[in-house]
């Protein structure tokens, strides 16, 4: 951490407690301190804060000013979105129609082995009837290998644009709360859902947050801009 960051704490209790700035204060309120131009806190290196765009600075640098933060648990808005009515219709048209496909090559399989159970080992239609047993079997597992990539790619698809609502909530929160900046988290007290040792230390990782002041948690505002319950 440098020494700018480190003092980001004494440069906002400069500007709510300190009596000797460097620039004159101006107007005749007694309770007010300012307005003013700038504060130089003296030091090492010396550290002049200014209001850029709105914004205590304390350098050149874009990332050289104090942020506004808000954080999201983007899980609650993302479970509800995912349960909207048309990606529930989609999903179920999908699986209706792989299940159709998958049901077709099911009976061929079974009418297969009900042929097969009838054929005389010694037959001379067996290397036929291993041909068309082996052409039903791996079109069986085709279609099963396509129905799994076609679920997963709808899924893959629904939860991205659920994500981007939820950002684009987020982003009309944010204007009306003038917050700069809104992190993912999981509240540390959510329960853990597995209790396998792996599936454990997965959602401890992804609780990257153990603790955050009160009023920073914008979830409510977001649920509520995109009209979902809040939980």
């Amino acid at each position: 951490m440098n020494t700018q960051s480190k003092l980001i704490p004494t440069i906002i209790g400069a500007l709510l407690l300190s009596g000797i700035v460097t620039s004159a204060v101006i107007g005749s309120n007694e309770d007010k301190l300012g307005p003013l131009d700038a504060i130089t806190l003296a030091g090492e290196n010396e550290i002049t804060i200014t209001n850029v765009d709105d914004h205590i600075s304390f350098g050149e640098e874009k990332t050289s000013k104090v942020w506004s933060v808000g954080y999201m648990e983007v899980g609650k808005a993302l479970s509800q979105l995912m349960q909207a009515e048309h990606f529930v219709e989609e999903r179920e048209s999908l699986n209706g129609e792989l299940e159709e496909q998958i049901a077709e090559a099911r009976s061929l399989i079974h009418a297969l082995q009900e042929e097969g159970n009838a054929l005389d080992a010694e037959s001379p239609e067996v290397p036929a009837f291993r041909q068309r047993w082996d052409l039903a079997r791996n079109e069986f597992q085709n279609l099963q290998k396509i129905g799994v990539e076609a679920r997963n790619a709808l899924l893959a698809q629904q939860m991205a644009t659920s994500y981007t609502e939820v950002v684009e909530g987020v982003n009309v929160v944010s204007e009306r709360l003038n917050i700069d900046m809104v992190l993912r988290f999981i509240p540390q007290d959510t329960e853990f859902t597995q209790i396998t040792p792996e599936a454990t230390m997965m959602q401890i990782r992804l609780r990257s947050v153990l603790r955050i002041p009160e009023g920073i948690d914008i979830t409510d505002e977001v649920l509520s801009e995109l009209g979902l319950e809040l939980q």
